[in-house]
């Protein structure tokens, strides 16, 4: 059996991958930022529903910041005021943005883009994108509740502080983290169809080295390494992404060129993930490191008492911007995950290859395929980026976490 083998209708093939990141188009659709559809030239409707959707958006900041100016900065601290000021002109600013690339680059790339995964799919018989749908439509749950939880309890805090007029005109910036998230988790969806494809090879791979003849009369050691194969990962992944008939498949040089040739395809679909969304999420990033600097701001200031509270409500109000600074730092990290998952399966995919190199015994151009196969995963790493600025892994969260804390320290010492 070849890997290609499966018959998949072109069109339906398109439509069903498509498929897995509509939760999140759905919801984007509201503020206009969806970029998944195939409409090269805008119609004058998407146009007229982008420019009152602009409109309507920046109506709600400029008033929300008159009202603050006239009512409301006379009785906050002065560096409250500012970072309150430069978030909500940077959230709109972002948000132009969003647009710009959404009209220029996602509408008009998004059929390659999806072609692409035709033919991926075709070749490695990809049948598991209700299950990607449905990871997909979890995680979109999991933060609509989330936000609404702490968007309530922000409101709530600060009404028993100030009224219901007060904090409806600081709810606006509730929308623009409900923007912030959903562009977020669209591109998060976007990383685990790459995933998914990336572990279906890595798979495949590994079959490969458990078929092959041992070179050494020794005891099987790749299955018992809890990195490479641990019981629970594979029984998860079995249960979630099963690959029919993999038992018959054989390792030859065809098949795995097949495989070079997919992974090859996946880089590409990476580079258009990093084209349309990495400018956008260095943007978001920013905001949401803007945020936190914010939250951690209010909430150190009413704890020591240099915020005077309208009422006295204990740490009520402390605790909501707590609860804000948790919900913007959980995005960062769901986001930085989904990327260490891809990481990951590109480091197996070399794991195993070396283990089945050294070990068993292979023709010389099965050999030589393996070694080209590996070369390949080596000089074209699959990695995200902020438009190149910074790559989307753990040592990120470091650097957002001290600069969080140190701009933080520097707030409460020289501002006051």
């Amino acid at each position: 059996m070849q890997i290609g083998n499966a018959v998949i209708h072109l069109k339906s093939t398109k439509l069903t991958t498509m498929n897995t990141i509509s939760p999140t188009t759905k919801l984007l659709k509201i503020f206009a930022l969806n970029s998944n559809i195939e409409e090269i030239d805008l119609k004058c409707s998407t146009k007229l529903r982008i420019t009152m959707t602009a409109f309507v958006l920046c109506s709600l900041i400029f008033y929300s910041l008159y009202y603050k100016f006239i009512y409301v900065f006379d009785y906050v601290n002065i560096s409250i005021k500012i970072t309150d000021c430069v978030q909500m002109v940077y959230d709109f600013c972002q948000y132009i943005v969003d647009l710009y690339f959404v009209t220029n680059y996602g509408r008009n790339i998004s059929s390659e883009y999806f072609q692409q995964y035709k033919i991926i799919d075709k070749i490695l018989e990809v049948v598991c994108y209700e299950i990607i749908k449905h990871r997909i439509v979890k995680l979109l749950w999991v933060f609509m509740c989330i936000w609404f939880s702490s968007s309530c309890f922000d409101f709530i805090a600060w009404f028993l502080n100030y009224g219901w007029i007060t904090p409806l005109v600081y709810s606006v910036a509730y929308i623009f983290l409900l923007i912030k998230i959903l562009t977020t988790l669209d591109l998060s969806a976007h990383i685990m169809n790459v995933e998914i494809r990336l572990k279906m090879i890595a798979d495949l791979i590994h079959h490969y080295y458990m078929s092959c003849e041992d070179n050494f009369q020794a005891e099987e050691t790749l299955c018992h390494k809890n990195w490479l194969n641990s019981k629970e990962r594979a029984k998860y992944y079995e249960l979630q992404f099963r690959i029919h008939a993999l038992k018959q498949l054989s390792c030859n040089n065809n098949e795995i060129k097949l495989l070079s040739r997919c992974y090859l395809m996946l880089t590409e679909q990476v580079e258009i993930i990093n084209r349309m969304y990495g400018f956008r999420i260095l943007l978001n990033s920013l905001s949401l490191l803007i945020d936190m600097v914010r939250f951690t701001n209010i909430s150190v200031r009413i704890m020591i008492g240099s915020q005077n509270l309208a009422y006295n409500c204990g740490y009520f109000p402390a605790v909501s911007s707590i609860f804000r600074l948790l919900t913007c730092g959980a995005v960062i990290i769901n986001l930085v995950s989904h990327c260490e998952r891809v990481y990951y399966q590109r480091t197996r995919i070399c794991n195993v290859i070396d283990h089945m190199i050294v070990n068993k015994n292979l023709s010389r151009e099965s050999t030589e395929a393996l070694q080209e196969f590996r070369n390949l995963v080596q000089n074209h790493p699959i990695e995200f980026n902020m438009a190149n600025f910074f790559q989307l892994n753990y040592s990120l969260l470091v650097s957002i976490a001290s600069v969080v804390v140190t701009y933080t320290i520097i707030l409460l010492q020289s501002v006051n």
